[in-house]
């Protein structure tokens, strides 16, 4: 036990300071390259798969050596595996739980949404080693900023709300944009986004626009909302 989570913690460690932008030291984790099979060496792909599936059956130590692999090359979901092994792990420490949170907020930083909703989940639980609300917007932030629509719908709400920041329309438009722009395919809930934002000019305190508006329920009735195209009508007579 002790042997698979010192390795884990060795990658949070390099990761730390290859974010710093400073040289990653010549001390590497225990497990530096993708093991072999049957003489095989296999893909990074594969690597993380099978430390996956080892991690399910509750094989520790080879899931270390095959996901620390992935982690070092920044591979969210490798991340996101060593981080719950860390979280885990039997009597865990303090630092360990810390470490494994910290992975969690790598992976979702990269865009791993399972990474996201499992440290929203310990927000919530609110543990000596729970993630701060804080923490959850900056994550949320820089996946917006990126064009994430789950995290921007998600910023968005808060901004409606007041939750964790000072409540804005402006602020709520600016990230329902993001994610009424995205593909339904993509984010399923873009057109009630785009409903959203045809609402919100039309109705709105500070941010009234008539035309935005009806671009807006335009889109959403585009996309299959079905109370735009009844806005979008009433809109016309504007």
């Amino acid at each position: 036990m002790k042997n698979w989570m010192a390795a884990v913690v060795a990658v949070i460690s390099v990761s730390a300071v290859a974010q710093a932008g400073q040289a990653i030291p010549e001390a590497t984790p225990q497990y530096a390259s993708v093991p072999a099979t049957n003489s095989q060496t296999i893909s990074l792909s594969e690597a993380i798969q099978e430390g996956v599936r080892a991690y399910r059956l509750g094989d520790f130590p080879t899931a270390t050596a095959l996901l620390t692999v992935g982690a070092d090359a920044g591979e969210p979901k490798a991340q996101r595996y060593l981080g719950y092994m860390l979280i885990e792990g039997e009597a865990a420490s303090a630092e360990n739980l810390l470490g494994g949170v910290q992975l969690l907020k790598q992976a979702a930083r990269a865009g791993d949404y399972a990474a996201l909703i499992r440290l929203e989940d310990l927000r919530r639980k609110e543990l000596a080693h729970s993630p701060t609300l804080k923490d959850m917007i900056e994550i949320e932030t820089v996946r917006a900023e990126s064009g994430d629509p789950v995290a921007a719908w998600r910023l968005a709400e808060r901004y409606e709300l007041g939750d964790g920041v000072v409540a804005s329309e402006v602020d709520m438009v600016r990230w329902l944009e993001i994610t009424a722009e995205a593909e339904k395919a993509r984010f399923p809930k873009a057109d009630e986004a785009a409903f959203r934002l045809c609402e919100t000019f039309a109705l709105g305190e500070n941010t009234q626009n008539p035309d935005r508006a009806r671009h807006w329920c335009a889109k959403a009735a585009d996309n299959g909302h079905a109370g735009a195209a009844i806005v979008l009508r009433r809109l016309a007579s504007l």
